[in-house]
């Protein structure tokens, strides 16, 4: 699996409930049960129980869901082939896990200048893709079973420009901190046309 696959994965499951323990299968009275009586009412909520004949997952059983590999947010970390602080997230490729002691989540890239992660997030929100400033991560993680490409966190938004004083609306590339205008949107501003000759994009009517 890639990291992309695996961000895909998890936005397929957004909204999927949260309960202590369970690993992406339909939660019986019984699991419930035993859950509670395993780990207590700190981990499994009373209110939990209502996510009966529902699937649940918690935060690593997320990532095995996905993966076919099941290990513990710990089991993760001693696993993991890259340990990272959290404040170079920006260098982590996609599908990079991002952790913290007792939670893990995965890093779905850059929006709007804002790292954002996915990640099973208690019993209060279930699977959401939120900013990472929403939690306490303390690392990044690579893991050996996960293929990594290079990092791509391109985003195209619409954004304002000024140009001769006159503010326009164009679609901006964002990508890796640096901001590059559409050259089909911003060229009929400045005058110009862009047309194609095959494959080659042609600017007509430029005057050096």
């Amino acid at each position: 699996m890639t990291g992309h696959e695996l961000v895909a994965f998890a936005r397929s499951k957004l909204g999927t409930p949260y309960v202590y323990g369970m690993k992406g299968t339909i939660m019986t009275q019984a699991n419930f049960n035993y859950l509670q009586g395993q780990y207590g009412k700190k981990c499994v909520w009373d209110s939990d129980e209502k996510k009966v004949g529902k699937v649940c997952v918690d935060c690593s059983g997320l990532i095995s869901w996905a993966t076919g590999v099941v290990l513990g947010s710990a089991q993760l970390f001693d696993r993991a082939t890259k340990k990272e602080l959290i404040g170079t997230i920006k260098q982590a490729p996609v599908g990079a896990l991002v952790w913290m002691k007792g939670h893990v989540g995965i890093y779905t890239g850059v929006k709007n200048g804002m790292p954002y992660y996915i990640a099973a997030d208690g019993s209060a929100y279930g699977v959401r893709e939120v900013p990472l400033n929403k939690n306490k991560f303390t690392h990044w993680l690579l893991m050996d079973y996960i293929n990594y490409v290079e990092r791509d966190d391109e985003v195209v938004e619409k954004s304002k420009i000024i140009i001769g004083g006159k503010e326009f609306e164009v679609d901006m590339i964002r990508k890796d901190g640096v901001t590059y205008p559409k050259l089909r949107d911003i060229a009929p501003l400045l005058g110009f046309k862009v047309g194609n000759r095959g494959n080659v994009p042609v600017i007509e009517n430029y005057q050096k």
